[in-house]
């Protein structure tokens, strides 16, 4: 019984960092432990009332510049 928990748990957070890592915003409600956002991470102003992240970052990992060339790629089809 304990083991099926553990398991749910695991899917769960998996779960719950990928939904952080695919839709950044700059004031999450709990901890992630992959993928942190920060506020100097997105533009001071919103579009459309919504937080548009920088297209380029100098203290980015490697993972935070392939999400951010996703989600430029994503905009840019969104905008044609």
């Amino acid at each position: 019984m304990i083991l099926k928990l553990y398991i749910v748990a695991t899917i769960l957070t998996s779960y719950n960092e990928l939904w952080n890592i695919k839709h950044p915003r700059p004031n999450p409600k709990q901890t992630f432990y992959m993928l942190e956002w920060e506020k100097a991470d997105f533009f001071t102003y919103k579009i459309n009332n919504e937080w548009v992240l920088r297209p380029y970052r100098k203290t980015d990992s490697n993972l935070k510049k392939h999400v951010r060339k996703k989600y430029w790629k994503k905009r840019e089809k969104l905008k044609k």
